[in-house]
């Protein structure tokens, strides 16, 4: 502290200069080299020691070396005050200093088209020719974990399903055999032996219940294998998919019906007769929350519950359809479908035309796409992974080389299913079920909001919660999703006018409801003509209760009436009917 002559004290300002960075024999800054770069840590302290760096100007001849200049206090290209400089400075170096930060992360915030894939050495090389063994080696111990099988040759095949998050695993063998677990942790939930045919099995909302299609009937079970439902009306089902956003259980077996159930409330909401017989292949759009379906002649048809007959109908193969799935990647605008002819083709769902057709040696039986667009197809004893199909193939029915293949021994694969969040893949085969490690293939960023693979308990119950307030009614399933919060001026209705004008809208209702013919266009049946007959609502029920009621009074009036004339009628002459008079 220093005073000056009126004693007023005044503040000494401190050296700005960062001591790590002056030269320790003579105490001044090093001389500027204009090639030196500072590390990335030291590039702050570095342009703040010398902030003349900041600056864009060009030397003149007056700052030629050798002349002294003098620092002007206004005008000029300078700045006079040196607190005002160095605070620029500082500000400026922090910017540069955030703006290298942020581009050494670019790689990792940056979406890549090659991320987490394999890398050949050579160009030679073919990633489908490393084994499992050799990227297990490869790897760290976490992912070696994710590897294992569990052999179960006596009640195999096994059919699999994973829980949104990925965390929970459910198998249901053909001969009886259910298990549940959590497989990151190595955790058994539940283990049945029910001693009679399972088809399929699946989650619902999340891993407290999940449903196994049975020989007859769909049981529903909870977490500890404890049966709480018997689905009576779905009746030999062989395909199960759960719509998540609307809590509903949609099944399709041997009869031919496409039936939704309501896991919330317990009713079925909606049944089609699909007219096509037997189907054994599903699959679900997450998009738009339709369902797929593939039949015996070959066509491919797509439902919402909403609707009694299919809104889609695709010839895809001129065989029977043997597998459906959607690419979620592509927000559904992508499908694959495989025949029982040994062929596979990947379609635009919204041109509905096929992009790319391609040949295999035996009949795929399962199909299913990974969060990244990578396809897996379970085909004889094999299972190929395609990484890159949307380009055109360089011979007709020709299959681009895979990604990666698996070979299982004198063993047929019976359904495929990616783990979500995560680089494998589940395969449930004939004599049990086996993990394969796909590097690339999960979506490494998740949604904690949607489906946490690390929630706890508390977390669970409250996006349980959270899902039933926002469950989204059935109405809204639709292709075209531009609709949804757009306004319908058609179905405007005016507001309630009074006078002349209600009289005439009154007028009007009265014609509309009026028998046009007999027991044509009663205002009853015209209403339920107007909706969906093959759903079932309350509103629809008490529709056809008050008819029923109608029918029984009418029948009651006339018997009434008959028997009255039965009555009266007796020994009369013609004449007497003008004796009222």
């Amino acid at each position: 502290m220093v005073t000056d002559r009126k004693g007023k004290g005044k503040q000494q300002l401190p050296d700005q200069r960062p001591e790590s960075l002056l030269d320790p024999e003579s105490g001044a800054l090093p001389k500027h080299d204009p090639a030196y770069v500072p590390p990335a840590h030291q590039l702050k302290k570095y342009l703040y020691a010398q902030p003349h760096l900041l600056h864009a100007h060009p030397p003149t001849a007056s700052s030629a070396p050798g002349k002294a200049t003098k620092r002007k206090r206004s005008g000029g290209g300078g700045t006079a005050d040196v607190k005002l400089e160095h605070h620029l400075a500082h500000l400026s170096a922090t910017a540069k200093a955030s703006s290298h930060h942020a581009h050494e992360h670019d790689d990792l915030l940056l979406p890549s088209d090659n991320h987490g894939l394999i890398e050949t050495e050579t160009a030679l090389e073919r990633t489908w020719r490393i084994t499992q063994d050799e990227i297990v080696d490869a790897s760290n111990v976490a992912a070696r974990d994710k590897r294992f099988s569990l052999s179960l040759p006596e009640f195999g095949p096994y059919a699999i399903d994973y829980t949104r998050n990925g965390r929970h695993l459910a198998i249901a063998g053909r001969k009886g055999h259910v298990g549940t677990f959590d497989w990151a942790n190595s955790a058994l939930h539940s283990e049945l032996h029910l001693n009679e045919t399972c088809r399929d099995i699946k989650w619902l909302h999340d891993e407290s219940f999940y449903a196994v299609a049975q020989k007859k009937y769909v049981y529903i079970y909870d977490k500890q294998g404890l049966e709480v439902h018997q689905l009576r009306s779905h009746i030999e089902v062989n395909r199960m998919e759960f719509l998540p956003y609307h809590f509903l259980l949609a099944t399709i077996g041997n009869p031919g019906f496409l039936k939704y159930q309501d896991t919330s409330t317990g009713q079925l909401v909606a049944e089609h007769r699909t007219k096509l017989g037997s189907c054994d292949t599903m699959a679900q759009n997450a998009h738009n929350a339709f369902i797929h379906l593939g039949h015996q002649n070959g066509t491919v048809t797509l439902w919402s519950p909403s609707v009694s007959t299919a809104q889609v109908k695709l010839l895809a193969h001129s065989a029977p359809v043997s597998a459906i799935a959607v690419d979620p990647s592509t927000m559904g605008h992508r499908m694959a479908t495989a025949g029982i002819d040994g062929s596979v083709k990947i379609w635009d769902n919204r041109m509905w035309k096929c992009l790319n057709e391609y040949g295999l040696k035996k009949p795929p039986k399962s199909l299913d796409w990974s969060q990244k667009g990578m396809l897996a197809v379970g085909w004889g004893n094999h299972v190929s992974v395609f990484n890159d199909l949307s380009r055109p193939s360089a011979s007709p029915r020709m299959p681009p080389p895979p990604y990666l293949t698996h070979l299982f021994p004198s063993t047929q694969v019976h359904r495929v299913r990616f783990t979500p969040f995560d680089d494998t893949l589940g395969v449930g085969h004939a004599r049990g079920f086996e993990t394969l490690i796909v590097p690339g293939a999960g979506e490494p960023n998740y949604d904690s909001r949607e489906a946490d693979p690390y929630e706890s308990k508390r977390r669970r119950r409250e996006r349980e919660v959270n899902s039933l307030l926002d469950k989204v009614p059935m109405d809204l399933i639709t292709l075209d999703q531009d609709v949804l919060g757009r306004v319908d001026r058609d179905a405007i209705r005016p507001r309630a006018a009074t006078g002349a004008a209600a009289k005439a809208q009154k007028r009007i209702e009265m014609a509309d409801n009026k028998n046009r013919m007999r027991g044509k266009s009663s205002g009853i049946k015209k209403a339920l003509r107007k909706r969906r007959r093959n759903v079932i609502d309350p509103q629809t029920v008490a529709l056809k209760e008050k008819l029923e009621r109608q029918r029984e009074a009418n029948k009651r009036a006339k018997a009434n009436k008959l028997a009255q004339e039965q009555a009266s009628s007796g020994t009369q002459s013609a004449l007497d009917r003008f004796a009222a008079r």
